[in-house]
């Protein structure tokens, strides 16, 4: 079985071609710009002269120099791990993509940000193995121009063998993939669970699913969120389980450890809780029809309420007035 693309892994001579000409790039365009400081800005734009002049020159080609050998580092340290991770997918007859560039991923962060505001690069595809998932390093920018922010994380895709209805749960500890969303489910979504779970989660599901939400969060599945996975946010959207994990290095042997015991997990639970699920809103079929994807789920059970978030939008409004205001402030307080 095929992960979701076609496509063949690309040879690790491209992408070291493609860092090559990075790094060559870089570090001509960093001597250019010391070069350019040092024998034109400094004696024609300042009319440096004599040891001032020569002591300015040196420490221009100096920060230059600086700058080529951290770009060189950073970009040999990322081919290093790329390296790694492909070895790594080796060993475990996974397969292996540096870049999958805007392609349609699932979940909340494709329906709510811009294709050209979002790549995925990094991607383990291990959809045919024992333990079925897919993948990917994902940053997206969320809000535009100043009051615009950066955001990665590791997004994991996890089939379950049945559909079952929309149900986002979002860590409060903040700073997840759902908690920096432009929209944010509403309140009357929001289901309210036994014990400390609803104090770790704050759980969201579409209206009149909330028995069927109950049916899927049994007290063990939930034990084992709060117990594997109480800082990640996650949401089932059809037959996949969405996961969002904070970026890290998978190359860290105790690192990727965790990672796939998280995987194994959910996968184990929500595949019990999902197994047998059936939408008793959804619209009768015939026993011997084929069953397509979609067919299993009312439409309204697909979607959650959501509303949007209303500080980036100030944030972005604001953030420019700001030097306007400090310059006005200072200039009334110095009459």
């Amino acid at each position: 079985m095929r992960g979701p693309f076609d496509d063949t892994p690309a040879s690790h001579a491209q992408p070291r071609a493609r860092g090559g000409a990075l790094l060559a790039a870089a570090s001509a365009t960093s001597l250019a710009i010391a070069a350019s400081v040092a024998f034109y800005v400094l004696p024609v734009g300042f009319g440096l002269q004599g040891a001032t002049l020569l002591l300015g020159q040196l420490g221009a080609m100096l920060v230059g120099a600086v700058l080529v050998a951290s770009s060189t580092i950073t970009i040999r340290r990322h081919r290093r791990r790329r390296a790694a991770l492909a070895e790594i997918a080796t060993a475990f007859d996974w397969t292996y993509r540096a870049d999958i560039g805007d392609r349609v991923w699932g979940g909340s962060i494709d329906e709510q940000i811009d294709r050209g505001s979002r790549t995925a690069q990094d991607h383990l595809d291990a959809l045919h193995a024992d333990l079925p998932f897919d993948s990917v390093e994902r940053t997206f920018v969320v809000g535009d121009r100043e009051g615009a922010t950066m955001h990665t994380v590791r997004a994991v895709r996890i089939p379950l063998p049945s559909e079952a209805p929309r149900i986002t749960l979002r860590s409060r500890r903040g700073g997840g993939a759902l908690s920096v969303l432009p929209r944010r489910p509403t309140g009357r979504s929001q289901l309210r669970l036994e014990g400390d779970f609803s104090d770790v989660f704050e759980v969201s599901v579409p209206a009149g699913y909330e028995t069927d939400a109950l049916y899927v969060l049994t007290p063990d599945l939930m034990a084992i969120l709060l117990d594997e996975s109480a800082e990640l946010d996650l949401e089932i959207v059809d037959s996949t389980l969405h996961v969002y994990l904070p970026a890290a290095d998978l190359t860290d042997q105790a690192a990727l450890q965790g990672f796939l015991t998280v995987i194994a997990a959910l996968y184990d639970r929500f595949g019990r809780r999902t197994l047998l699920y059936r939408d008793e809103a959804a619209e009768p079929l015939d026993p011997e029809a084929y069953r397509r994807s979609g067919d299993t789920l009312a439409a309204r059970a697909r979607k959650v309420d959501t509303r949007a978030r209303w500080w980036p939008v100030i944030t972005a409004v604001a953030t420019p007035l700001v030097p306007m205001v400090i310059a006005v402030v200072w200039l009334q307080l110095s009459g």
